[in-house]
């Protein structure tokens, strides 16, 4: 169960045993490693988020300049305006620089995360393929 900080000692366990059943049951249900690995790419990760999101209505916009991210007069996003048209929206998820300069974003923390590629198992794995290390944040 990924938390990053010790915010979840102060909740109910639940939480954290939902968590841990989504990783127990995504490494049966796709082999050795709770992760899809993308077969022809990382070109699928964009790909299958995009056919997830049109199955419940959501619209992606390819190739196309942002120029303008809309808001009504209480400040909750409208749409967003890209090569000439608006395409109207509630929510919006992008790359923070999209929104730089704005108090539409603001920095809470920071995540490390690292990918090591070695050539023998991580001792205490019990030479599993893949292993996921995590160290607490007040290390």
């Amino acid at each position: 169960a990924l938390h990053p900080n010790d915010d979840y000692l102060k909740e109910k366990f639940s939480s954290t045993l939902e968590k841990i059943q989504l990783y127990a049951y995504s490494v049966s249900r796709y082999g050795n490693s709770p992760y899809i690995y993308p077969v022809w790419g990382l070109g699928g990760l964009p790909e299958s988020f995009s056919r997830k999101s049109a199955i419940h209505g959501g619209v992606y916009m390819l190739n196309k300049k942002v120029e303008e991210i809309m808001y009504d007069d209480n400040g909750r996003v409208t749409g967003v305006k890209a090569g000439g048209e608006v395409a109207k929206c509630t929510k919006v998820i992008c790359d923070p620089s999209y929104v730089a300069g704005t108090k539409k974003v603001k920095k809470v923390g920071q995540v490390a995360r690292w990918l090591f590629i070695l050539s023998h198992a991580v001792k205490g794995t019990n030479n599993a393929h893949s292993a996921q290390i995590i160290i607490p944040a007040k290390q």
